[in-house]
């Protein structure tokens, strides 16, 4: 009679940890790091693919207006930036650069395909 309460048991102990998990993942948490690329403004580059040094005063005057940015990585792929809502300085401050090469730190997350990072930190790239 012990053995088919001991399975039960390790089946809960189971479930627990996975639903832990699966909650942990549907509620934001991300992989904390930086990543390299150039910030873009995603009205133009999107339907133009508008980048690049030619671009940058269009992309800062778009992003200030209130366009979405993204972070074109090196590797070709492309994550939207999101400000942190406990410091949004760090995302003002990526608006400045947009056009050039960057480095942001923060968090990166995904949800239905769409993948973002919550800026903490920018820097010019070096």
């Amino acid at each position: 009679m012990r053995k088919p309460r001991a399975i039960a048991l390790s089946s809960l102990a189971l479930a627990i940890a996975l639903a832990t998990l699966a909650f942990a993942h549907d509620h934001g948490a991300g992989t904390k790091g930086s990543w390299k690329g150039e910030i873009v403004d995603m009205a133009c580059y999107l339907p133009h693919a508008a980048k690049g040094a030619g671009h940058a005063d269009c992309a800062k005057k778009c992003v200030k207006a209130g366009e979405p940015m993204g972070l074109l990585l090196d590797d070709g792929d492309l994550v939207l930036l999101m400000a942190d809502h406990e410091q949004g300085e760090p995302f003002e401050q990526a608006k400045e650069l947009a056009g050039s090469k960057v480095e942001v730190t923060g968090t990166l997350s995904e949800r239905d395909g769409v993948k973002a990072v919550t800026v903490t930190g920018v820097k010019p790239a070096g």
